[in-house]
């Protein structure tokens, strides 16, 4: 049975935490150089050092809800290796050890020109801005409900990335197909993405993209687990849009995909979008609101959701960070008590 005073504790412990961020985004004298002295010792052009800490807590109201939804999590525990060699080479090396030792990014790049490097190895193949964003600068605690389905996922592969100009990007790419694993079928994934970066100081920065991607699968599974495993036809597609300045954040997705499962006869069409707004109160506190949905045309309702988000994104430092989440599921019968609230905590440099 929900609890309305252990909600109340855990909001009230909640914003004590916002409070504390108001007393550390006023500067401990001894911040700057600190962050500086780290600079020093980990990162140049050839040898940069880097690691993340993400904690999480989750907090359904509901007590009974599914297992996973109420406690505590370190969902990332991050270690990457990067740097810029002789010759025109570089390399990226990223390992996750938040449960056990799994490998992100393994990657050597070439710089063909100023504008065009080509990169090979572990790689993101490149479909959708908020699944290219870090898990710690991303606006929410989590990637939207279609990112998660249809786009989260890692690969062995060959890229060529760069400039068509000054404010269009692009990014092609000939992967495996079935993520960290050798090609089971000996067919490829092929991935594009077109882009746009426009950064105006007197109206802030507008960016976004659409991309493509299609591959022939054999019982191969999408990382975020959502969907049924791919077996026959994968062909994604979708587009983004994020405005930003100094006080303003608009953003919008919308990401859909025809896809044949292992074990159904019928193809399905899957879809879905998110809306984002938020609030800058200053460089360190920013209120954001989304609301987000995924649907199957041929999976129905053991895959269709909506939610709004409701969060709060707080930097006591450049290199610390907290987010306070609550959640509104929108779909049938919900009520007050499958409502939930989700905070995480990181340390990233």
């Amino acid at each position: 049975m929900y609890s309305f005073k252990n909600s109340i504790l855990f909001i009230l412990i909640l914003a004590v935490t916002t409070g504390l961020n108001g007393v550390n985004a006023q500067g401990d004298p001894d911040i700057t150089d600190k962050t500086e002295e780290l600079r020093q010792k980990l990162k140049s052009e050839s040898f940069n050092m880097g690691a993340l800490i993400l904690t999480q807590a989750n907090f359904a109201f509901d007590k009974d809800a599914d297992a996973g939804t109420r406690g505590f999590t370190v969902p990332q525990v991050r270690f990457i290796l990067s740097g810029n060699l002789d010759g025109g080479f570089s390399y990226k090396i990223q390992a996750d050890f938040s449960d056990q030792f799994t490998l992100l990014d393994a990657e050597i790049g070439y710089e063909l020109s100023e504008k065009a490097m080509v990169i090979v190895g572990s790689q993101q193949p490149g479909i959708s801005a908020e699944y290219l964003t870090a898990p710690h600068k991303i606006d929410f605690y989590t990637r939207s409900y279609p990112v998660v389905a249809l786009a989260q996922e890692r690969d062995f592969g060959i890229r060529l990335a760069g400039d068509l100009s000054d404010v269009v990007n692009y990014s092609v790419g000939m992967f495996n197909g079935n993520g960290l694993a050798p090609n089971n079928n000996n067919n490829f994934y092929y991935v594009g993405r077109l882009g746009f970066a426009a950064d105006k100081s007197e109206t802030g920065q507008v960016e976004g993209g659409v991309n493509l991607s299609y591959g022939e699968m054999t019982n191969t599974e999408i990382a975020g687990g959502v969907l049924p495993n791919i077996d026959g036809d994968r062909f994604t597609y979708g587009g983004d849009v994020r405005y930003e300045d100094d006080t303003l954040i608009l953003s919008a997705e919308v990401l859909a995909a025809h896809l044949e499962y292992t074990g159904f006869t019928e193809s399905d069409n899957v879809y879905g979008f998110h809306v984002t707004g938020g609030y800058k109160f200053d460089q360190r506190s920013t209120v954001l609101a989304r609301y987000e949905t995924l649907q199957s045309d041929l999976l129905g309702a053991g895959i269709d959701r909506d939610r709004v988000l409701i969060g709060y994104k707080g930097s006591p430092t450049t290199e610390t960070g907290f987010r306070i989440n609550y959640l509104m599921p929108l779909n049938n019968n919900t009520e007050f008590k499958d409502h939930g609230m989700v905070m995480t905590m990181h340390i990233g440099f």
